[in-house]
């Protein structure tokens, strides 16, 4: 069971500079997208999937961003399936 960690995109914003951040972050503490963690992209947000909690929860205090509950993720998950 993994544990998704959600950054909005900031409209507005230098997303390129933050997303950079971000990013490289991520890799300096966890390593390359694959082994601890995995991410997901699309026009609202980037989902961090990370396979331990307490990894989630370090990068959700990080950078502020929430923790999904699975409820949420399903919710998430069926309503992309029905709207393509």
């Amino acid at each position: 069971m993994t544990t998704t960690v959600r950054i909005p995109w900031v409209r507005g914003a230098d997303n390129v500079y933050c997303w950079n951040e971000v990013c490289a972050w991520a890799i300096e503490y966890f390593g390359l997208p694959g082994d601890r963690f995995e991410t997901r992209a699309n026009v609202d947000h980037l989902d961090f999937h990370f396979k331990n909690h307490k990894d989630a929860l370090l990068m959700s205090l990080r950078w502020n961003a929430h923790v999904m509950s699975n409820e949420e993720v399903t919710v998430d998950f069926i309503g992309n399936m029905i709207n393509g």
